[in-house]
């Protein structure tokens, strides 16, 4: 999958839940900072940035509103394994654990 084959929403849902993942443990780990900074890469560096400074004002319950239209499975399954590459780079902790479990909920992937 490729960030330029997301729509518009399921950017903004990708790039909003990268985002509340890194800050769930309350501290950016360097681990963590060449996760981003190699997604940042894949995506394209301006892009990437551009679209986190887009969510950072975005509350929980407006990036629920795009996290639940991703509709195509390949994209949740890709976006899920995204976040899960970024929550393991320095070990996954329960504020993680549970955004990870919140997405896997809403999209039907534990099923």
């Amino acid at each position: 999958m490729q960030y330029e084959e997301l729509s518009p929403d399921e950017q903004i849902a990708l790039v909003g839940l990268v985002r509340l993942m890194v800050r769930m443990d309350g501290e950016l780990s360097p681990a963590e900072v060449l996760a981003i900074q190699r997604l940042a890469k894949e995506i394209g560096a301006t892009r990437f940035w551009s679209a986190m400074t887009e969510v950072q004002a975005m509350e929980m319950d407006e990036l629920s509103k795009y996290v639940l239209r991703v509709e195509r499975l390949e994209v949740r399954e890709w976006m899920y394994g995204v976040l899960v590459g970024i929550a393991a780079v320095d070990g996954i902790d329960v504020a993680e654990s549970e955004l990870l479990a919140w997405v896997m909920e809403i999209w039907g992937l534990n099923d």
